[in-house]
């Protein structure tokens, strides 16, 4: 089983920092390595999930715990938050799937799903369905309104690791162990394309605003972007020295982060695939997501903490 578990420093080391000196702030809480973050659509809070069995909800503002979310028997590896942001969604290593309300941090639902190991989920555009994939290599797609299991998708031929769903719901990526990428159309569950070119493990998917892009982040050090109409690889991103377990986009599609075991966080330009700005902790860095305005970066990392790192005004 594929399993994040691992160990970094807490000092934080920034290659360049913005003008007004608010470069970082980091949020303590968790007692376990962060596997995940998610801003709601509204920027106001940051979802963190952790090895410590446990959820953070922080008030980005302020950089505090507002609630911790109690339920997950063991590692949790994946959050989502609801398009509308009302709702989020938790699995991990207990082989459930939670959701909560995003208001009251209450559980909502508790599916009981027949993976050991989730590491990717997501909620459909309308927050009525939640998909989710891991180490048997299907893919679960609940009725969220009846908790019900709709379909099970036989995806891949070994475990998955990521999972995106596209902004109009109708292409669902997965990615995993044998470094292929693959396209799905919803809900006929028809293969569209394989996308082949990484030479390692896929721990990380995310479709352009827009859905004509796709990012892959893999265990062979590089970021890819695929043209999904085509699946064509459009561009490779090389700029981490280890594994890349994390990749997004800007909220406009302009710009891409990474995060990677080389402890980096990097930035890059969408459009020519430069790196524009770099973090480096001394240890690990397991996620990272930008806010919604692109004005920050919020990152989890192996030693237990999240830090929000304000990206210089030249690149936001």
């Amino acid at each position: 089983m594929h399993d994040r578990t691992v160990v970094a420093g807490l000092v934080l080391a920034l290659s360049a920092a913005p003008a007004n000196g608010q470069a970082i702030r980091q949020l303590e809480g968790h007692k376990a390595p962060v596997s995940a973050v998610a801003f709601r659509p509204d920027g106001q809070r940051m979802i963190s999930a952790s090895h410590d069995h446990t959820l953070k909800v922080w008030d980005v503002a302020r950089g505090k715990v507002l609630r911790t979310l109690k339920g997950h028997k063991a590692k949790v590896l994946a959050l989502a938050y609801s398009a509308d942001g009302k709702a989020l969604a938790s699995a991990g290593l207990d082989g459930t799937l939670r959701t909560w309300s995003a208001a009251t941090g209450k559980c909502t639902a508790r599916l009981e799903t027949r993976e050991r190991g989730i590491q990717g989920i997501a909620f459909t555009p309308d927050g009525r369905a939640l998909a989710a994939c891991g180490e048997s290599g299907a893919v679960e797609v609940w009725d969220l309104p009846t908790g019900k299991l709709a379909r099970t998708l036989k995806a891949s031929p070994s475990p998955l690791y990521a999972l995106a769903l596209s902004p109009d719901g109708h292409k669902l990526a997965v990615g995993g162990q044998d470094g292929a990428v693959r396209l799905y159309a919803l809900p006929s569950g028809k293969l569209l394309d394989t996308l082949t070119g990484h030479r390692d493990p896929i721990y990380s998917l995310a479709f352009a605003p827009d859905g004509a892009g796709l990012l892959s982040g893999s265990g062979d050090r590089t970021v890819r972007r695929w043209e999904v109409h085509t699946g064509k690889s459009m561009a490779t991103l090389a700029g981490h020295a280890e594994a890349v377990y994390q990749v997004g986009f800007s909220a406009d599609g302009r710009r891409l982060v990474s995060a990677g075991t080389d402890g980096q966080v990097i930035v890059w330009d969408s459009d020519t695939g430069a790196p524009l700005h770099r973090h480096r902790f001394p240890g690990k860095t397991l996620c990272a997501a930008f806010t919604p305005d692109g004005r920050q970066v919020g990152t989890g990392t192996g030693g237990s903490l999240c830090y929000l790192l304000e990206l210089p005004k030249r690149i936001r």
